[in-house]
């Protein structure tokens, strides 16, 4: 199956190189054969210079890419003899494209690993990317490092901030006792506006249980008054009219 496949590939390959080969050789000979039946060597000149400046690109291309080609052409039709403006003007060998990514970083890692293991090298710490090993002290080493660590550090100088620290204590200590002294202010207000508000809730409470006597007093009040207007103009005799103590 797969040996076949490829056979069938390879046989193809060579079948359409050999068709590019022949059509090339007879491109080239219907050239030539046109070039000499015009019997000058100033068209021949012409057509070159034509060819070179802006023709149709040729079919051995040097960039192997018709776009670029396509694109130098143009730059060429509309570029300023005697002015460099940067155009490209020549055909470059693009190469071929190289992708992959990390990917491709990953497979040329494992071609150097499996290269380095053929050699007989055992380190391969440098065949991803440069790392470093990680380095390893002895116990005498690192207390060796760190004791010159400790020596090069300067002896403390200068002030301690002693008296800064006892200033900001007394001051918090004074804050805190501020703060104390509001709050029972505070609980104090509170208290006194509770007591403010009890005496007015009793003294309402009062009223409502005794309205009931002076509602029915006001009502004999205003009844004697009533009786006593009727005997002063004469609507009512005096004799009918039952003496009633005025209310106090």
């Amino acid at each position: 199956g797969s040996k076949s496949l490829l056979a069938f590939r390879s046989r193809s390959i060579t079948a359409a190189t050999e068709m590019r080969a022949n059509s090339g050789i007879q491109r080239d000979t219907h050239q030539i054969r046109w070039f000499a039946s015009e019997g000058s060597n100033d068209d021949d000149q012409t057509t070159n210079n034509s060819d070179e400046d802006g023709g149709a690109p040729s079919d051995a291309s040097i960039s192997g890419s018709n776009q670029h080609d396509a694109w130098v052409q143009f730059q060429r039709s509309i570029a300023v003899s005697g002015v460099d403006t940067g155009q490209t003007v020549k055909e470059r060998n693009l190469g071929k494209k190289n992708r992959g990514g990390k990917i491709d970083r990953k497979r040329k890692e494992r071609e150097a690993e499996l290269e380095a293991m053929l050699k007989g090298v055992d380190d391969t710490t440098q065949l991803k990317g440069g790392e470093f090993p990680a380095l390893s002290y002895s116990e005498e080493e690192t207390e060796r490092l760190l004791a010159e660590a400790y020596s090069s550090m300067p002896p403390r100088a200068g002030k301690r901030g002693t008296n800064n620290l006892k200033r900001q204590e007394r001051r918090w200590f004074i804050k805190r006792q501020y703060d104390y002294k509001k709050k029972r202010e505070k609980i104090a207000a509170h208290e006194k506006r509770l007591a403010k508000r009890k005496v007015t809730a009793e003294a309402m409470k009062q009223a409502r249980e005794e309205a009931p006597a002076v509602r029915e007093r006001e009502r004999e009040y205003q009844d004697m008054v009533l009786q006593r207007w009727a005997v002063m103009n004469g609507h009512v005799k005096e004799e009918a009219v039952p003496e009633q103590k005025l209310i106090e």
